[in-house]
């Protein structure tokens, strides 16, 4: 039988992968920050020894997870950077619970912490596939606020600004 921990690190690879090979720029920095996220979060782990505390290591590397996931949130026009950081903040909040009661046990706080790591591959890995999909569709996905159109920002709709392209 495969191992929870296999079986994120099976799944975290193939996320961060497919976001770095075929997502847009706001899938690719999510991919790479959660991959580096992941290998961080294990080494400070390892280092402060088992859940039995708040790890120092771990609060650090989740709230700079947690603030560029927030970023992302506000800048890109997605939906799923909202969904992901607030994914990620209920894993954050985690660590508030072990802080205000010590008495949870290593596995509870672990589990807490833990948990959401594998919806937000899972939502990953739709993101990128939706990003595929609206290339196809409409042979281009503005990935930032910033670079929409103007006349998007004034109300016309995306079927108006792009034709989808010819089916093959």
């Amino acid at each position: 039988m495969i191992s929870h921990q296999a079986l994120f690190v099976l799944l975290q690879t193939t996320a961060s992968g497919y976001a770095a090979l075929r997502g847009g720029t706001p899938e690719r920095i999510t991919g790479v920050a959660l991959f580096v996220a992941a290998f961080l979060s294990r080494l400070a782990s390892q280092v402060a020894g088992a859940y039995h505390s708040v790890v120092p290591g771990v609060v650090l590397v989740d709230i700079a997870l947690l603030l560029l996931l927030l970023g992302l949130a506000l800048t890109s026009t997605r939906f799923w950077p909202m969904a992901m950081a607030s994914m990620h903040a209920c894993g954050f909040l985690g660590h508030f619970a072990k802080a205000i009661g010590p008495e949870i046990w290593a596995r509870a706080y672990f589990a807490m912490v833990s948990f959401w790591g594998f919806p937000m591959c899972l939502l990953l890995l739709a993101a990128t596939w939706r990003h595929r999909t609206r290339l196809k569709r409409y042979g281009v996905d503005y990935a930032w606020v910033g670079n929409l159109p103007r006349r998007y920002r004034d109300g016309w709709s995306v079927d108006e600004l792009a034709r989808p392209l010819p089916q093959r």
